[in-house]
C-alpha cells in the first residue's frame, strides 16, 4: 500500500521561496542603476513623463548654454564701453587743461595722441567668439545681434524660441568701413555756447569713407586756439553723451539676459528634482529593502527546512 503525504507548511514555504528572488532581483537591479523606474515596464505613465522632461532638460542646457555666451558677449562689450569712455573723458581733461595759461599744448597733443591709441586697442579686443559691437571693420556695416533667451514649449509640445535682439550701432565706437557709424569716428558739427563753430571727429581709422573735408580730427598743437579748443571740448561732450547711452543700453540688454540665466537655472533645478522624484531611487531606502528581502529569503528558507525536518520525523515513527 502507497501512501501520499501532503504538507501544506512546506509547500507555502517553497512558494514563498520560489517568488522571493525575483522581488530580490528588482531591488538589486533599481540599487544599481539607482532608479526605481528604469524601463517603461517599471510604470509606462511615470517613465514617459521623466522622458519627456529629460527632453525639456536638455533644451533648457543648450538655452543655459546660449545664454552664457550672450551674457559674456555683452559684458565684453560694456567693459569695453566703460574703459573707452573713461579714456574720452580724460582726452577731454587734457583739452580743458590746454586752455589754461602757459600750458605746453605740444605735451598735452602728444598725451591725446597715446590716448586715441588706447581707444583704438579697447575698441580692437572687445570682441568675444567672432564678435564685436564695438568696432566694424571695412566692407562690413552694424547689425542687429539676435541673442537666443528661452525655449518654451505648448501643450500640443509646439517649441518657441524666444530672442532678444540689440542693434549694434548703438554701441560701434569705430567703423572702418563709413566713419558716421562710429562714435568715435562720426563728426560732430554745431556751435559753443560762445558761438564758436566746430565739426570735428576724435579718431581717424581710416574709414573707407571718410567725413568730408570741412570736418578736422581733434589735434593739439601750439598753434591751436581758445576757439578751436571750446570746439574740440563741445565734441567731446557730445561724444560722451552717446557713449554713456550706448553703455545703457548694452547693460539693459545684459540685464535681461541675466534675468533670463537666473530663471532658465532655477527652472532647471525644479525640473532635475522632479524627475529625480519619479524615477531615481532613495539609495538608503533601496539598500535598507534590499538587505531586507535578503534576509527575508534567508528565514524562508530556513522555514521551509524545518517543515521538511518536522515531517520526515513524523514519517520515522511509521518506518
Amino acid at each position: 500500500m502507497t501512501s501520499v503525504s501532503f504538507n501544506p507548511t512546506s509547500t507555502s514555504a517553497a512558494s514563498r521561496l520560489a517568488a522571493s528572488p525575483v522581488a530580490l532581483d528588482a531591488a538589486k537591479r533599481q540599487t544599481a542603476s539607482a532608479k526605481t523606474l528604469a524601463d517603461p515596464q517599471d510604470d509606462a505613465a511615470y517613465w514617459s513623463i521623466a522622458t519627456t522632461m529629460r527632453a525639456e532638460s536638455l533644451s533648457m542646457t543648450a538655452v543655459q548654454d546660449a545664454n552664457s555666451l550672450a551674457a559674456a558677449m555683452t559684458d565684453t562689450a560694456a567693459g569695453g564701453l566703460d574703459q573707452a569712455t573713461d579714456v574720452v573723458a580724460q582726452i577731454q581733461q587734457k583739452l580743458i587743461i590746454a586752455k589754461s595759461v602757459g600750458a605746453n599744448r605740444a605735451t598735452i597733443g602728444s598725451d591725446i595722441n597715446e590716448m586715441k591709441g588706447q581707444l583704438a586697442s579697447i575698441a580692437a579686443s572687445a570682441g568675444f567668439a567672432g564678435e564685436n559691437w564695438l568696432q566694424v571693420e571695412e566692407g562690413s556695416r552694424p547689425k542687429v545681434a539676435a541673442l537666443l533667451a528661452s525655449v518654451t514649449s505648448n501643450g500640443a509640445g509646439d517649441l518657441s524660441i524666444n530672442m532678444i535682439d540689440f542693434d549694434t550701432g548703438n554701441s560701434t565706437l569705430i567703423s572702418k568701413q563709413d566713419a558716421a557709424d562710429g562714435m568715435l569716428t562720426r563728426a560732430y558739427s554745431g556751435t559753443t555756447i560762445s558761438g564758436v563753430n566746430y565739426n570735428y571727429y576724435l579718431l581717424d581709422a581710416g574709414s573707407a569713407v571718410g567725413n568730408g573735408n570741412a570736418s578736422r580730427e581733434i589735434r593739439v598743437d601750439q598753434n591751436t586756439t581758445s576757439d578751436e579748443l571750446d570746439g574740440m571740448i563741445t565734441t567731446l561732450n557730445r561724444v560722451m553723451i552717446d557713449m554713456v547711452g550706448a553703455s545703457a543700453d548694452v547693460s539693459s540688454t545684459r540685464n535681461r539676459i541675466s534675468a533670463n540665466v537666473d530663471f532658465v537655472e532655477d527652472l532647471q533645478g525644479l525640473n532635475d528634482a522632479a524627475v529625480s522624484q519619479l524615477v531615481d531611487a532613495d539609495m538608503g531606502e533601496q539598500s535598507a529593502r534590499e538587505a531586507a528581502l535578503g534576509a527575508q529569503r534567508q528565514l524562508q528558507a530556513s522555514g521551509l527546512n524545518i517543515a521538511n525536518n518536522s515531517m520526515s520525523l513524523k514519517l520515522s515513527l511509521f518506518l
